[in-house]
């Protein structure tokens, strides 16, 4: 009777092992047609992609061919060069009305098929009238050069300006044309994205209908197994000495559970561990990795780290009374005997006794020391790939940077030396009229005055856009005439600290630490409405410590989104920049109604070092 429910919960397995085996070959079938579909597809697109880019090629070679005819033809009516000109406008005609027809009507030559999109069709049909207009007047021209020599070369001039005359509509259709290739071409690249997005999801709920239907099940299924083995185990030693006669069969069954256990040495690392988790049974192949042999790692703790004398994470497992009897699954990293180091996957499955106690563990581990090695490569190239971005990114800012500060002394240059000098001349011209018309002194003077406030204006201007003084004199002298001008111009009281003692020169850093100042000061007056401003500057050995500190309205300062360009923060986006590409500190204080502190701390010695991390 047990017999025979025990070949019924047999059959029942081989069949559940079946039916499993028959969907994982069916989703794995499906996704290997899919992944064969997509790339059929793929190589399609890029054989329609190469064949969208040859067409697109000779429609371009049409344009610079009529353009390239029309400038022969003036060549001829001009008279200049008549032999040469004429072959290059003969072939050039040919070219051009060979291409023109191909496209159209298609060439085996030149590889292209005939036009069967109707849309084309109708394009190249509404500048075929340019066309033959072009290309009657061109023969004529080549007819009138063939005939020998043309006493009065005028007479070509009626079909040169036939050819000038068609040749903006005929260039504009053609620019359709190959705008509508390329439609076509973009058309065909979204369709294609849409089926591999389709592709795709198929591809993904098939991954988790077998993840649902048949890993999930299946690992059930065989925590269920080895719950009965361990069972059946614990019936066959109660029955053991009152059924004498089953003795064969308790036999078979010993030696097809030895083949089991052989069969796992083979395939796996393979460690019996006593309660305390010292070593009572390795297989050999345990014993090649760590690189002892049997009788020096009996009794060892498993996994002991011998470099570090660390216990193993297990041991967390193995003592504690609430787990022990739960299967523990995880990875651990250990040292062999000569130091080198190894990563297994590695399985603790409690033994327990007849008295329900744990009294030894199965620990069965896989060799994954390639993936954590492979794991840490990606890690270091993703991280490197990282830096060389951060420093393109600031590369690209220095250029940014750079093109300004050059764009601004170009302007400053052009106003002084353009504006300027007009308004010197303006000015004298003035003091003129005051000589020549005493009576109108009054008028004179108010104009003398207007001219006297724009040339301050002009000056204002370039000094913003290129401070001179900077280059002559050095930043400190710099923000000393920054600060007084913008105390002259609006009036505001702005305390001064310097304390600044750099001897050697930077002219990066000078502009960008000159820059970080006039922009807060700007932000400062137009924005904060304080009634006093402090700039504070000092250096030793190693920084320069810039901070500038207002008593106005300040505002809510979030340093996660306040630098985004949709915020409008463009003066505090600038002096980030130039604060990034000093290698220096910013930060920014700010609250409502109390004000703003803003704090750039600069290395001396790391300034600018784009060369050097590059």
């Amino acid at each position: 009777m047990k017999s025979t429910s025990f070949d019924e919960s047999q059959q029942s397995s081989n069949n559940t092992l079946k039916q499993y085996h028959v969907l994982y070959v069916a989703a794995l079938s499906v996704i290997a047609i899919i992944t064969i579909i997509s790339q059929v597809l793929i190589q399609k697109h890029l054989d329609n992609q190469i064949h969208d880019s040859h067409l697109i090629n000779y429609a371009s070679r049409l344009r610079t061919n009529s353009q390239t005819l029309a400038k022969l033809s003036l060549k001829l009516e001009k008279g200049e060069q008549l032999r040469t000109t004429s072959k290059d406008f003969e072939t050039t005609l040919l070219q051009w009305q060979n291409t023109h027809e191909s496209l159209l009507s298609g060439n085996e030559f030149l590889s292209l098929p005939k036009n069967k999109n109707m849309d084309m069709f109708e394009l190249y049909r509404i500048i075929d009238r340019p066309y033959r207009n072009i290309l009657n007047a061109a023969y004529k021209v080549h007819e009138l050069m063939n005939e020998g020599t043309i006493e009065d070369i005028t007479l070509i001039k009626p079909y040169t300006n036939i050819i000038l005359e068609n040749e903006n509509s005929y260039l504009l259709g053609m620019e359709m044309i190959v705008f509508d290739y390329d439609k076509i071409s973009r058309t065909n690249i979204r369709d294609l994205k849409s089926i591999e997005y389709a592709l795709l999801t198929i591809v993904m709920i098939m991954l988790m209908l077998e993840a649902v239907f048949i890993f999930i099940p299946l690992a059930k299924k065989i925590k269920v197994s080895f719950s009965g083995l361990i069972e059946s185990e614990k019936k066959a030693k109660k029955l053991a000495t009152a059924l004498k006669e089953n003795n064969k069969i308790l036999e078979r069954s010993h030696n097809e559970l030895r083949e089991v256990n052989f069969a796992l040495e083979k395939a796996s690392y393979l460690v019996k561990i006593d309660a305390e988790g010292n070593i009572i049974y390795a297989n050999d192949k345990y014993c090649h990795v760590t690189k002892y042999n049997m009788n020096q790692l009996l009794g060892k703790p498993i996994f002991y780290n011998n470099m570090g004398g660390d216990e193993s994470i297990i041991y967390k497992h193995i003592k504690s009374q609430e787990v022990r009897k739960e299967v523990w699954q995880g990875e651990i990293f250990d040292h062999a005997s000569d130091g080198s180091g190894f990563w297994l996957d590695v399985t603790v499955m409690p033994v327990i006794n007849k008295k329900g106690e744990v009294h030894q563990f199965l620990v069965i581990g896989f060799d994954i020391t390639l993936r954590k090695k492979t794991e840490e490569e990606l890690r270091l190239l993703s991280e490197e790939k990282l830096r060389r971005q951060k420093i393109i990114q600031k590369v690209r800012n220095m250029s940014t940077i750079i093109g300004q500060e050059k764009e601004r002394k170009r302007v400053a240059a052009e106003i002084h030396d353009g504006i300027g000098q007009m308004l010197t001349s303006l000015r004298i011209q003035v003091e003129f009229l005051e000589e020549k018309n005493p009576e109108n002194v009054k008028e004179i003077a108010v104009l003398y005055q207007l001219i006297h406030a724009i040339v301050n204006e002009t000056r204002r201007i370039c000094f913003e856009l290129q401070p001179n003084v900077l280059e002559d004199f050095g930043l400190k002298a710099a923000l000393s005439d920054l600060i007084k001008n913008i105390r002259k111009n609006t009036g505001y009281n702005i305390v001064y600290e310097d304390h600044y003692d750099v001897q050697e020169k930077s002219p990066e850093r000078d502009i960008a630490i000159y820059r970080i100042v006039q922009e807060t000061l700007n932000n400062a007056v137009k924005h904060a409405k304080a009634d006093k401003v402090t700039v504070f500057i000092e250096s030793d050995a190693e920084f320069i410590t810039l901070q500038i500190k207002d008593d106005g309205l300040g505002f809510n300062y979030n340093s996660t989104h306040i630098f985004e360009a949709k915020n409008n923060t463009h003066g505090l986006r600038n002096i980030k920049e130039r604060a990034e590409l000093l290698n220096a500190k910013l930060s920014i204080n700010s609250e409502l109604e109390k004000g703003t502190e803003i704090k750039v701390e600069i290395p001396i010695d790391k300034s600018l070092d784009l060369e050097e991390e590059h």
